[in-house]
This record gives C-alpha cells, sequence and structure tokens, in this order.
C-alpha cells in the first residue's frame, strides 16, 4: 500500500508476514469450559490475553482479545498452543517440537483466521471480560482508520470509532518472479508463475486462483498444486500457471484468490493511514522478459 497509494504509518512488511503450520495444545474453549465461566449476556464479551514478561514501545506489557464466542467455539479451533510442527523441508527442526522462545515459549495462544496480533506469545493470564482488550496495541494501532485520517494527530479522532482488527482479508502473492526480475521463457515463450494465497477469516479453504498478463482486462484459472487433498479452512494453498509472454521491458502479473465463502479480492482497497489488511490483487511489476 506504500508504494502504491500514498504513505503510510508502520512497518514496510512488503507481502507481509505468514506461517502456515501446525500447531498443538488444548482448545481454549475447553479451558473456559473447566473453568465454568459464564456470562449470560454475551453480546460485547471479549477473552483477553496478556503478557507481562516485558513492556513493550508503547505499554507496560502486551495484550489482545477475541469475542468470546469465537473462543468457544471449537469449529474456530482456537488453541493454546504448546508445540508447533510444519512439512517445510526447510524448517526440519520444527516438527513436532516444543515452542521456542521466539515463537512464544512455554504457552502462546493461536487464533486461526485472527490477525497475528491477537495471537499473544508468552502468555501469562486469559481474562473474560466485557469489552476489548484494553492494552494499546488493540486500542490504538491495527485498526483500519478512515481515509479522512492522514496523520498520527489526526488518527487520536478516530481510534475509538473503528473495531480492532480481527479476521483477515483474502490475499493472493506471487512468489515467482518477484517484481524488478529478468524472466527468461522458454523456447515456446513460456514461463511458470508460482504463488501463494490465503482465505479470509473462517471463509476457506481458498477455492480459486487467477492470473492475468493483461493488467486484469483478462484472467485465467491458476493450478492449485499443494493442498488440493483434505487442506483445512485455514491454510494457505499454493499455486502455479504457465502462462504465455512477450518479450519486452516493463511488464506486469497480477494474481487474485476466491475463498470458499465467496470473498474475492478487489483491485485496490481504500487507503488507510496504517497500511493495515490491505488486499489488493497480487502484484508482480517491472518484469524484464527475454
Amino acid at each position: 500500500m506504500r508504494t502504491k497509494l500514498k504513505e503510510v504509518r508502520g512497518v514496510d512488511w512488503g507481502d507481509g508476514a505468514v506461517m502456515n503450520c501446525s500447531w498443538t495444545g488444548p482448545r481454549l474453549g475447553d479451558v473456559l469450559r473447566r473453568a465454568r465461566v459464564s456470562i449470560s449476556d454475551r453480546s460485547n464479551a471479549h477473552v483477553a490475553f496478556a503478557c507481562y514478561a516485558t513492556a513493550c514501545q508503547d505499554d507496560d506489557w502486551y495484550g489482545g482479545s477475541i469475542e468470546l464466542d469465537r473462543g468457544l467455539d471449537d469449529g474456530a479451533e482456537v488453541v493454546l498452543a504448546l508445540k508447533v510442527a510444519t512439512s517445510s523441508p526447510i524448517r526440519p527442526q520444527m516438527n513436532g517440537k516444543i515452542l521456542s522462545a521466539s515463537h512464544g515459549y512455554p504457552v502462546r495462544i493461536v487464533a486461526p483466521g485472527i490477525a497475528g496480533a491477537r495471537c499473544v506469545k508468552w502468555l501469562d493470564r486469559i481474562t473474560v471480560q466485557r469489552g476489548e482488550s484494553t492494552n494499546y496495541y488493540q486500542q490504538h494501532d491495527y485498526k483500519v482508520l478512515p481515509p479522512e485520517a492522514t496523520t498520527w494527530e489526526e488518527a487520536e479522532n478516530f481510534w475509538h470509532t473503528v473495531p480492532a482488527i480481527q479476521d483477515m482479508p483474502i490475499n493472493s502473492v506471487i512468489a515467482d518472479p518477484e517484481s524488478g526480475k529478468t524472466v527468461k521463457l522458454a523456447e515456446d515463450r513460456t514461463f511458470v508463475v508460482r504463488g501463494y494465497a490465503l482465505p479470509q477469516g473462517r471463509d476457506g479453504p481458498v477455492v480459486l486462483v487467477e492470473l492475468s498478463t493483461d493488467g486484469g482486462r483478462t484472467w485465467s484459472e491458476c493450478e492449485i498444486t499443494d493442498g488440493k487433498e483434505g487442506r483445512g479452512k485455514w491454510c494457505w494453498v499454493l499455486w502455479k500457471a504457465t502462462v504465455t509472454l512477450e518479450k519486452g521491458p516493463s511488464q506486469r502479473l497480477l494474481s487474485r484468490a476466491t475463498d470458499k465463502g465467496g470473498n474475492t479480492q478487489d483491485s485496490c482497497p481504500t487507503w488507510n493511514l496504517r497500511g493495515v489488511n490491505y488486499n489488493g490483487y497480487g502484484e508482480s511489476s517491472d518484469l524484464n522478459v527475454v
């Protein structure tokens, strides 16, 4: 969003940070039921998570919360993660291992489909309460501010008017080729494009990924290469497409994904000061095709 629209306030994540793996631990709902949590009116009830291990840049502790109904819903698969595993050969040391310190040892919250800001690491306390977490990072960050909030000073008038981000939006990324790279065509003038796509919130799995070589005027269906059989609704999918390209500089590829819930990427969402929840088309631009 920073380079496509205009400057935003915050860390430039590029295509973002994502991890696709298996987490093992008790379900949050089971823990809450074991604690005999009971609230008659759940309309504004949250389950809040807190870590007091160290002070943060803008608060003395770190915290976040999700709606209590989501936490109690076994289908939401929110867990108190104790172990992590991935099928990636790049990180075999993580297969079925106790959490490392960097991943939140001894226990962290994992809330699939929800912004990672709510998945508190080094968990010290779980509180069932009315209203969201009072932590700075739930109240004054990770929110989609309206476009009229163009400065940090103006944002102070809007933080309390918009909800904290919960579900993440559908998204896709072109991983190969990266923007600015040189693409060497095969003898038949084709090239294989690869990437990944993520569903929106709990509306997965991703059921369709498309690619455009003409600026979004026409689209062709990609092949989902990983996770086709039995993939969970929370997982990414890997995809590829063989495209025919003309030789020359400054070429551009676009991708878009659709999930089971019918959510599809738009060409470019509305700008917001923090640059969060951006889910415009995946893009690889300024390609030199030879």
